[in-house]
């Protein structure tokens, strides 16, 4: 019997309330205050995968889908003797498919408060169900659940915990890698100077990896380990790791910032144990605590982006605890990934799944940000109406291949046509009061501009005046862009074959350039018209 939702009780904080996940996704955030309980809530997550929650003492409360595999091992097809009577499977199991029932376990192991659809459990076309049918039903299906499984039971859990460090080691055969990060240094050292391992695996992959996280903040040329000679008493015979940028040389990781430890020590778990394991990394459960300790929020930003697009590409889990509002921000609109809400009262933790936009609200105001602070787009583009968002939207879709998403990387916003007129992107020096300051909104902004240039004034027409005017301020706002069309309009872009197919038209022809798109009621404008 395969569990959906399960919750614990009776681990350390964990007192008064049932605790735990409605449904495992490829990332799921623990996010809350510091000492609120999220760490306990990865002992529950390691002891499901190895699963030994029954030995641990804890209460569960479980909520599971009958399937038609665990239902034809209890009910067998070809089996028609007992207290049920009648053929096992078509008398009484087929009609349990596809039903979730409700059970607790307590701290023993036995089933409790076991509960199932009632009209179903009275199922039994043609005849009246006997008492002693009814209560042979329940028995059978809770000694059943007494040997639920679970999505994670059998993968293998790996743990780096908030407290961590890369230290310059000495030599050991076995290559194991601890939570604290004991072991990193000889793990490197092992796969750049043992001739039966992989060197590639740490100065291809992991390298690459870095290079990806960091982006324009460092780029590292060069992965070595070192030995310490006899000279130096405190380091005899120790190995560090070093890492070369090419304006800088060789520099040993104990001189280097805690983040990029850090970062380190995440690819080590998701690309280097795995192949030291020898199993598959859809195999594995990651439980990552607190990674933006010591990360600039950029750079924490680029490394959970790293995380979910590995939770895909190779179908393994993550579980992230937190208490930065980051990991809100980046997972709050992802289909693939959950947040959990633990929180404490002082008496016991408890655990809700952060669904609805106040709840999320709720989560930024106890972790003390504002919501200005984060429910705030990267980057607003600023469109004249709803059709150029779509294009926009899908534009930046299939040319980033949905690297950027609209509600998490940028969001567009309406300035209305000729309502531009009345807004202004200025800084507070140069902003004129009367006018409606776009840059206030958001100082990352892009504008997109029809030119409404025509074929009768050509590419050589003035702009209008208020376009002309946002061109000229937006180019002195750093980072900041506007585009306006070559053609009349955003919809001259649009291919003849793509308009054709929309309105099942053949052979439709591209518009030209500043050939007016929708018609009007002029009639001379409708001949000039698309």
């Amino acid at each position: 019997m395969i569990a959906q939702s399960i919750r614990f009780m009776g681990h350390r904080c964990f007192k008064d309330h049932f605790a735990g996940f409605d449904e495992i996704r490829p990332v799921n955030i623990m996010i809350g205050k510091n000492n609120s309980g999220k760490s306990q809530m990865l002992d529950f997550v390691e002891a499901l995968c190895a699963g030994d929650v029954a030995k641990k003492g804890w209460s569960c409360e479980i909520t599971s889908i009958l399937d038609e595999v665990s239902l034809k091992q209890i009910f067998p097809p070809n089996r028609s003797q007992g207290e049920l009577g009648g053929n096992h499977w078509d008398d009484h199991g087929r009609f349990f498919l596809g039903q979730k029932v409700h059970y607790k376990l307590d701290a023993s192991g036995k089933v409790a408060d076991f509960q199932v659809n009632q009209t179903v459990l009275n199922q039994m076309p043609g005849w009246t169900v006997h008492e002693r049918v009814l209560k042979a039903r329940i028995e059978v299906l809770s000694a059943a659940a007494a040997q639920w499984t679970h999505v994670l039971g059998g993968r293998r859990f790996i743990r780096l915990a908030a407290e961590r460090n890369i230290r310059p080691e000495r030599p050991r055969p076995e290559m194991s890698l601890e939570p604290d990060g004991v072991g990193a240094t000889n793990i490197i050292r092992r796969y750049l100077n043992s001739a039966s391992l992989d060197r590639d695996l740490i100065k291809k992959s992991l390298l690459e990896a870095l290079n990806e996280v960091f982006g324009s903040d460092a780029t590292f040329s060069e992965i070595e380990t070192k030995e310490y000679d006899r000279n130096d008493q405190a380091l005899n015979g120790s190995w560090e790791i070093f890492l070369g940028e090419e304006s800088k040389g060789l520099i040993p990781l104990s001189t280097s910032g805690s983040g990029l430890k850090t970062i380190i020590l995440v690819l080590l778990n998701l690309l280097v144990v795995p192949v030291i394991a020898g199993q598959p990394k859809n195999q594995f459960v990651f439980g990552l605590e607190e990674l933006e300790n010591n990360l600039h929020p950029g750079l924490l930003r680029r490394l959970l982006k790293y995380v979910e697009r590995y939770a895909e590409s190779e179908q393994a889990i993550f579980f992230l605890t937190t208490h930065s509002s980051v990991a809100l921000d980046l997972f709050g609109i992802s289909p693939k990934a959950q947040l959990i809400h633990v929180s404490h009262d002082r008496a016991s933790a408890s655990a809700k799944t952060v669904g609805a936009h106040l709840d999320r609200l709720g989560v930024i105001s106890e972790l003390g940000a504002k919501p200005s602070d984060l429910l705030q787009a990267n980057g607003i583009i600023w469109v004249e109406g709803p059709s150029d968002r779509i294009y926009i939207s899908h534009w930046i879709e299939l040319f980033s291949k949905e690297k950027f998403r609209e509600g998490r990387d940028y969001q567009c916003a309406f300035y209305g046509g000729s309502l531009l007129a009345q807004t202004q992107v200025a800084t507070d020096e140069d902003a004129v009061k009367e006018l409606v300051n776009l840059f206030t909104l958001n100082p990352n902004i892009a504008v997109v501009c029809d030119s409404d240039r025509t074929a009768a004034t050509g590419e050589g027409a003035e702009l209008k005046g208020r376009v002309a005017r946002i061109q000229e301020e937006v180019s002195k706002i750093p980072q900041a862009h506007i585009w306006i069309t070559a053609g009349k309009e955003i919809e001259n872009y649009l291919p003849g074959d793509v308009i054709g197919k929309v309105f099942e038209k053949q052979d439709a022809p591209n518009p030209e350039q500043y050939q007016k798109f929708f018609a009007s009621e002029s009639k001379d404008a409708k001949a000039d018209s698309y």
